[in-house]
């Protein structure tokens, strides 16, 4: 097995549009090989984690779509091998703001294995916590060190500068990152940016670390959830008679029984029919939706999500974006979970023409300038460098 640590796959050798991000992978506590991707700047002023939504991917949900939209109902495909497009996307934008991006396939999802080599199927929701805490440890071990590397090269060309290679003293050039003091040395902040699903497991992953004495060596500064997976009351109450009545009650019953069993799914985007061919197109994505026990495990997890606010760290500012017409996640659990929040810093922002997807709706760009603008007025960029859209 291949050592549990990132590794670099070759770029595929065609002409891409998703900007060619470095493409690397690990294996997780369970042994499951995960994929991520990161579209990085330099002397970056923070860093942002991707984290997608169900049954989608990161490509897929923060890339723009190699389509032509022609009406609300309707998006003609330009080129499904290169569906994912860099240019004028969310990425794009944050790496022009200065933000270098990283983003994983969740378990199950994309191009990262599935429990029991299924596709979206999990074991348990809090392992794809342990996942994002993996995956942000090994981004701040990359950036030590290429720090590491760049003063190691500093420090040669100035000695260099000043006396013959041959004169260097070896025992002089310990530079360590940890040894670093000067502010372009510092470790850029983190911010976690989750949408639907990932909205959930940004903030499920500040309660599993606010548990611990040591969070703050994740150096997260902050944590965007983007029509969050908080509560689905909306979505239950228009659900089947088979699903409220059937499904739900003896979730756990039919998960023990039948695990692999999957769910029907007939939900369908109404506000922006177009959102659905964007979704259908992706050919990374699963034809088919979450297992039972997939989803028993996010009912779980949005009580626990709830029952366990209490130890998010209340020095880490949080900004809930959501609609008010969203279809999938109730805006009023949202506001119920905000209020009840003990947060040194956190906002809610109100849509009023959006629903659930926000990254693929008309609208998205101010979705976007809202986020960056929130993070520049939070002060705790590396320089405190502040770019508005």
């Amino acid at each position: 097995m291949v050592a549990n640590d990132l590794w670099e796959e070759p770029n595929e050798p065609v002409t891409r549009f998703d900007g060619t991000p470095r493409l690397d992978s690990f294996f997780n506590k369970d042994g499951l090989l995960l994929r991520t991707y990161s579209w990085t700047v330099k002397k970056a002023v923070g860093i942002i984690v991707l984290l997608h939504g169900l049954n989608a991917h990161v490509r897929l949900q923060f890339l723009k779509q190699n389509v032509e939209v022609v009406s609300n109902d309707e998006v003609i495909l330009k080129d499904i091998d290169n569906y994912y497009v860099y240019k004028d996307s969310w990425i794009e934008k944050l790496n022009d703001n200065g933000f270098s991006v990283y983003g994983i396939d969740l378990q199950g999802h994309g191009k990262s294995d599935g429990w029991n080599n299924l596709r979206t199927n999990i074991n348990f929701f809090d392992d794809l916590i342990y996942d994002v805490m993996q995956y942000i440890e090994k981004i701040n071990e990359d950036i030590s060190l290429e720090y590491k590397n760049e003063s190691n090269m500093n420090e040669l060309n100035m000695n260099e500068s000043n006396m013959n290679v041959s004169n260097i003293d070896s025992s002089n050039t310990d530079s360590s990152y940890n040894n670093i003091n000067n502010d372009d040395n510092e470790k850029p902040p983190i911010y976690l940016m989750g949408l639907s699903l990932g909205g959930n497991i940004a903030l499920r992953t500040l309660e599993i670390l606010g548990k611990t004495s040591d969070y703050e060596k994740y150096n997260i500064k902050g944590c965007i959830s983007l029509a969050g997976m908080i509560s689905i009351e909306e979505l239950q109450s228009n659900c089947s008679y088979k699903y409220r009545y059937f499904i739900v009650p003896f979730s756990k019953l039919i998960s023990s029984c039948f695990p692999s069993f999957r769910l029907p799914q007939n939900f369908k985007f109404q506000k922006f029919p177009y959102v659905n061919d964007l979704i259908n197109y992706d050919t990374y994505r699963h034809d088919k939706w979450i297992t039972i026990k997939f989803g028993r495990q996010i009912l779980r997890s949005i009580k626990n999500l709830n029952n366990d606010m209490k130890y998010i760290p209340k020095d880490i500012p949080i900004l809930f974006i959501h609609s008010v017409d969203d279809s999938a996640c109730y805006y009023n659990g949202v506001i119920n979970f905000y209020d009840a929040l003990e947060s040194e810093n956190k906002e809610v922002h109100t849509l009023y023409d959006m629903d659930h997807i926000l990254t693929m709706e008309p609208g998205n760009e101010e979705v976007l300038k809202k986020v960056i603008n929130w993070i520049n007025n939070l002060g705790n960029l590396k320089k405190n460098k502040k770019i508005v859209l």
